[in-house]
């Protein structure tokens, strides 16, 4: 069974853009690497209190974790899972769409040539590839490094001020009721 033009086209496409996302991760992490030298030096000569304690190696490797572009693992990863879902989306939405349509008697306007058909498989598969990016999205959120200034005190064996105390309310929403009342 061959895949008709247009699928592959788009499996292309969408191939080729996690492929693109990973090479500008790889260079850009190699571009890191060589700043963090260079920064790592310069802090040596000018601020050697902000790295006391702290290897080169460990210095080059909170730098690149903290500003490396992780956004473009993630989006390398969610377009091949996109690839690896759609296959199994492409087997069952239709299967799915019998089913609903033979539960509703059948009519003539909702058969598998339709655009009632069309419009189902079209929504359906952009809708479980939202699913798809939405979860990667969730996992680069969660999964955010500590900030460079933090992770380097933490490296030096410096307690990081834990600010519990209470924070004014931006100018900007001072005249907002938090919890407004039926009576305001």
């Amino acid at each position: 069974m061959t895949l008709p033009t247009p699928l592959l086209i788009l499996a292309s496409l969408i191939a080729a853009f996690g492929v693109i996302n990973l090479g500008r991760w790889f260079f850009a992490v190699q571009a890191l690497r060589g700043d963090a030298v260079d920064e790592y030096k310069t802090r040596e000569a000018t601020k050697p209190g902000t790295i006391e304690g702290v290897s080169q190696q460990d210095f080059v490797s909170i730098y690149v974790s903290s500003f490396q572009p992780r956004w473009t693992l993630y989006a390398f990863g969610a377009a091949f899972a996109v690839l690896l879902v759609s296959p199994a989306a492409l087997l069952l939405v239709p299967m799915v769409y019998e089913q609903i349509w033979q539960a509703n008697g059948a009519p003539d306007w909702g058969g598998r040539t339709g655009y009632v058909y069309m419009f189902s498989l079209m929504f359906a598969l952009c809708f479980i590839w939202a699913f798809v990016a939405a979860a990667f999205a969730r996992l680069f959120h969660q999964r955010t490094p500590e900030p460079f200034n933090h992770a380097l005190a933490r490296a030096r064996g410096e307690p990081l001020p834990e600010d519990t105390a209470w924070r004014r309310r931006p100018k900007w929403a001072r005249n907002i009721k938090p919890n407004p009342t039926p009576e305001d």
